[in-house]
């Protein structure tokens, strides 16, 4: 029975190696998955990276993921755009297929999560984060090669081998003879021991599934050579002690059963208190063998790794990683433990400030990111020392944006204390033997004067600060109201989606004639969004469409305005009805990798003649992504859907300009028009602008004619066509076919 006891003890070790192994093999993953979760997040938040994504700044990109590759030890950063093309690849080596990466940036439920990949038969942890600005407009990709010495780590940490394989093909082992990771070999038995069989390894298989649906195991191994060889001395043993004397031979198995049974029992506490987080732990304390005494150290010394990399990956967490303050979601929770224990403190009251560094793109752009990082590093030191006594705490929440939160004494003055510290912060500032001068706004807030809530006082401290960039001020103080005014807002951009899937009639099209001044008939309409809640209340189209732009919303809100217009020019054709309909789009729209296909798709669904369609898009958002939207837009005109540029004059292009995109109508902006009749140079303005764009081909078209007299202006200009409410307001369907049949 001893020896069975024996072999169980044994059996119990192995088993506790491997469940230990495995728990350490998991934490290490996860432990590499924070790292680049966090290291994503810092990239994906860099303003000025994302500035170089949306301008394809391909030497800028190269440097940013370079840069934030060494500080991680990163094997791999790959930028992508929205169809899986690699945009800039820290790897120039790596052969990576774009179909990969496409995979990997449209499985959206995988996104901040790391997963297992196989790229140029290399494995790889990889993260995928998009770039949002503040749409997503390209993908980041950043990895570690599980290499050999990712596996010798592991093996040192578990003191166990570890292979790594995809369908029974290993990829990368510890074993010092890779060509046995095999799963099969691992079920060779030894049958030269007496009458049994035995196995020559133990392991356990982990599978790990990425979001392919690609299968990767890690393979726990552990030789069970040495264990036997202990196993065999003492079976040899007592049945020689057997042979003389039963006594003596129950006395050694109980002594060698405590030796054995005790160190296990340590080595399984530890790994218990290991798994639970508890790391401190001090020499053995009972008498083990050599091999269980070096598990014993080994699992102490890899406890101490543990908790040091916990502790630096805790730290990373909570801290910019560029400049070493707090990161936002910390800065938040201190701040809200700071307010909730105010009532035992010495200070009156916290003001709050949102610093903005001012044109910083400027000094990246100019002098490089070395630079531009070495420049918020001392803006941060600096912004800590000016009130050092007063400062709690300090944090970074993007790339040139700051928080602090300073102690304020009864009867201080915030307005005071602002100015001298923007009076401090604003000093040349030294990096690399360069002096820089730069400019910052601010916004501040109080607390408890003006909110109890960390969430709120941030909240209405970013308010603070972005107007002041509206209102192109220094310093700008959180007003009352503000807050509630920004909080309707996103409750209006809610409502505003639930209407749209509801679909209950609070939204609705309607339709202004457009009149060819040189027939004098009505062959065309332009499309316009109207909301009316139920209670009556009518929702301007500026503020919501302008809501929708900034959230991302107005993807789907054109999509419905696209099957509304359509279905409705259906209608029309079955009653013999042949109007072109000119439908808004904004830039968002066009730069969506669906949208070409959703037109497309809505054209089929209702058999609409493409060029009964024209898309109207402003100069401004041509202007956005300017090549991918040319793109597009001429893919759009060769099937006959007729471009037109909206809002024509008061944008950023040119006569010059336009000659050069796909667009077939010129569309004056009726700040030109309103007072044509009255205004010479609106009449020089406008007369230049018909005959230069005749002479590119392009027609007219006049919008806000309020009159006859501009009215017959346009008609001696030979604008094409005119729409404005002296011909008629925007009204809905029913009302169109009525005022159609009035005005033939």
């Amino acid at each position: 029975m001893s020896i069975w006891k024996s072999v169980t003890a044994h059996r119990q070790q192995i088993d506790q190696r491997i469940t230990s192994a495995e728990n350490v093999l998991i934490e290490y993953l996860k432990a590499k998955e924070d790292l680049l979760l966090t290291a994503s997040k810092v990239l994906t938040a860099d303003f000025g990276f994302k500035q170089a994504v949306a301008t394809r700044d391909r030497a800028t990109i190269s440097s940013v993921l370079e840069n934030h590759s060494s500080r991680i030890n990163a094997s791999l950063m790959i930028l992508s755009d929205l169809n899986g093309k690699v945009i800039s690849s820290s790897n120039r080596q790596l052969n990576v297929d774009s179909s990969i990466i496409e995979n990997l940036t449209t499985e959206k439920q995988n996104l901040n999560k790391t997963q297992l990949m196989l790229l140029d038969n290399k494995l790889y942890q990889l993260i995928v984060l998009p770039v949002q600005a503040p749409r997503t407009i390209a993908y980041s990709i950043i990895g570690f090669q599980i290499d050999q010495a990712f596996v010798n780590e592991l093996k040192r940490l578990m003191a166990i081998e570890v292979s790594f394989l995809s369908q029974d093909n290993l990829i990368i082992s510890s074993l010092q003879h890779p060509d046995k990771a095999h799963s099969k070999h691992f079920k060779e038995t030894d049958n030269t021991w007496l009458l049994f069989e035995r196995k020559i390894y133990e392991n356990k298989l982990i599978v790990f599934t990425n979001a392919q649906g690609n299968e990767y195991t890690a393979q726990l191994s552990v030789d069970l050579t040495p264990s036997y060889t202990e196993l065999d001395k003492l079976v040899v043993i007592t049945l020689f002690i057997s042979l003389f004397i039963i006594a003596i031979t129950t006395v050694a198995f109980s002594i060698i059963a405590i030796r054995l049974t005790k160190p296990l029992y340590q080595l399984t506490r530890l790994t218990r208190d290991f798994a639970q987080g508890n790391y401190e732990h001090k020499e053995m304390t009972s008498v083990g063998s050599l091999e269980v005494s070096r598990v014993y150290d080994s699992f102490i010394k890899m406890g101490e790794r543990i908790e040091k990399r916990e502790s630096e990956i805790n730290y990373q967490a909570k801290h910019d990683s560029l400049t070493d303050v707090f990161n936002r979601s910390t800065l938040l929770d201190l701040l809200s433990n700071t307010i909730s224990n105010h009532d035992n403190t010495t200070y009156s009251s916290l003001l709050v400030m949102a610093i903005n560094v001012r044109h910083f793109k400027r000094i990246n752009d100019s002098l490089g990111s070395g630079i531009g990082d070495g420049a918020l590093k001392a803006i941060a030191q600096r912004a800590k020392n000016i009130y050092q006594d007063k400062t709690l705490m300090i944090g970074r929440f993007s790339g040139t944006e700051f928080c602090l939160v300073i102690k304020l004494s009864h009867g201080e003055s915030s307005e005071d204390l602002v100015e001298h510290f923007l009076n401090q912060l604003r000093a040349p500032l030294q990096v690399n033997n360069l002096w820089l001068n730069l400019n910052y706004r601010i916004g501040i807030c109080t607390f408890p004067e003006q909110s109890n809530s960390a969430k709120e006082i941030i909240r209405r401290t970013t308010i603070a600060l972005e107007a002041a960039r509206a209102e192109n001020t220094t310093i700008r103080a959180y007003k009352e109201g503000e807050d509630e005014a920004y909080l309707e807002r996103l409750s209006l951009l809610e409502e505003l989606r639930e209407t749209m899937k509801r679909d209950n009639g609070e939204l609705f099209m309607v339709y202004q004639p457009k009149l060819n001044l040189e027939n004098g008939q009505i062959e065309k309409v332009e499309s316009l969004i109207r909301w009316i809640k139920t209670d009556g209340q009518f929702v301007s189209p500026e503020l919501f469409i302008h809501l929708a732009e900034q959230s991302g919303l107005i993807i789907k809100l054109t999509h419905w305005v696209i099957d509304t217009v359509l279905k409705q020019q259906q209608e029309w054709l079955a009653k013999n009805i042949r109007l072109k309909v000119a439908i808004n789009i904004s830039a968002q729209d066009i730069s969506h990798p669906d949208f070409i296909d959703y037109v497309f798709q809505k054209i089929s669904q209702y058999s609409i003649d493409p060029n009964l369609i024209t898309l109207e898009i402003t100069e401004r958002d041509i202007m956005t992504n300017e090549d991918l939207v040319v793109s597009r837009l001429k893919h759009l005109k060769k099937t006959g859907i007729q471009i037109s540029v909206d809002d024509y004059g008061i944008g950023q292009s040119s006569l010059g300009k336009l000659k050069q995109l796909p667009i077939d109508e010129l569309k004056i902006d009726k700040a030109f028009i309103l007072e044509l009749d009255t205004s010479e140079k609106d009449q020089y303005i406008v007369k230049s602008t018909i005959e230069l764009s005749h002479q590119l081909g392009l027609s007219v078209v006049a919008e806000g004619v309020e009159n006859k007299a501009s009215l017959d202006m346009l008609k001696s200009m030979k604008c094409n066509h005119v729409q404005g409410y002296f011909i008629s307001r925007p009204i809905k369907s029913a009302d169109l076919l009525i005022w159609l049949d009035d005005y033939e």
